[in-house]
């Protein structure tokens, strides 16, 4: 049965949106954030916290998600660390462009050129999710300029014999594709060991902007993991995998994944840092795919850690 939202339930929902951003705005005055844009092409919308005189951090957000996911974290980081946060294109405020193709490949080329025409010669970078797929294949391509790569949970990297979203994908089941609460439901509990308390409002306005994306979302989804090319038998999930990039990312790398990650499995952490040059794992016991919203402080200590022992 299609779920057909009521006028109060959109009222309610246009209620959410407000308090949510003023809630970020909120955080983001207090953080002392200041907003730029990046005309590009594509634009980029991005938020810079910190002055010139620390080592920078670029982080990049996950799939479906947006910079301000970022401030939680950020509050623990931009002590030591200047921060670099975009919107990446298809998500926040950088826009929808229909006309675009969101591939890996050009992720990688709109971060370039967002880096270059930002005068970001040497930085740290971190990534989580799908910005860890990102984060990871820019740094294989860009090595002189990433100093250190934190990679959380990401996306990019497949363990044979192992179930993640792209085996459920390509199966026909997208957890992305939110048609009714009960989808979001169970998106929130796939993504959380323990979904967040949100104010009814609040959750009705994020019901409604998954519902009003899923046919975006699919959109990139399927460009980012190249499923035409995987459902046609062109490749396997493997082979789209960046897998075999491993050996080409030299700089540390820092592996953090939530014992609980129900989309992409823990156990490829350890699988994936056998692959790596130079890299670590730390496994966090009481989280699920995103521990930079479930356990920010702690994730912070570990990260600036790792950045930290970097530089020495």
């Amino acid at each position: 049965m299609t779920f057909k939202p009521s006028i109060a339930f959109r009222a309610k929902a246009k209620a959410g949106e407000a308090m949510v951003e003023a809630f970020s705005k909120n955080i983001g005055n207090r953080l002392g954030v200041s907003l730029h844009t990046h005309q590009g092409p594509p634009f980029m919308a991005w938020a810079k916290i910190g002055s010139e005189q620390k080592e920078t951090l670029v982080l990049i957000h996950g799939f479906g998600d947006r910079k301000e996911s970022f401030y939680f974290i950020s509050k623990f980081l931009n002590e030591k660390l200047n921060l670099v946060i975009p919107d990446l294109p298809g998500f926040g405020n950088s826009g929808m462009d229909p006309d675009l193709v969101y591939s890996l490949d050009n992720y990688i080329d709109w971060l370039g050129r967002f880096i270059e025409q930002n005068g970001l010669d040497s930085f740290h970078l971190a990534g989580c999710s799908m910005g860890g797929a990102i984060a990871a294949k820019f740094a294989a391509q860009f090595p002189s300029r990433v100093k250190s790569l934190s990679l959380v949970d990401p996306a990019g990297f497949y363990l044979p014999g192992k179930p993640s979203i792209y085996d459920e994908a390509l199966a026909g089941s997208n957890i992305f594709h939110i048609s009714s609460p009960g989808d979001f439901e169970t998106l929130q509990s796939r993504i959380f060991r323990k979904s967040p308390p949100l104010p009814s409002c609040v959750k009705e306005y994020m019901i409604l902007k998954a519902m009003g994306d899923r046919k975006w979302l699919a959109k990139i989804f399927d460009e980012l993991v190249d499923m035409d090319s995987i459902k046609s038998g062109k490749i396997s999930l493997e082979q789209a995998s960046l897998n075999d990039l491993c050996q080409e990312i030299t700089m540390p790398v820092m592996l953090f994944w939530g014992r609980h990650d129900s989309l992409l499995p823990w156990e490829t952490a350890p699988f994936v840092n056998e692959l790596f040059p130079r890299a670590q794992v730390h496994i966090f016991e009481e989280y699920g795919h995103v521990p930079h919203l479930e356990g920010p402080q702690n994730l912070a200590e570990h990260m600036l850690n790792f950045i930290c022992g970097a530089q020495a």
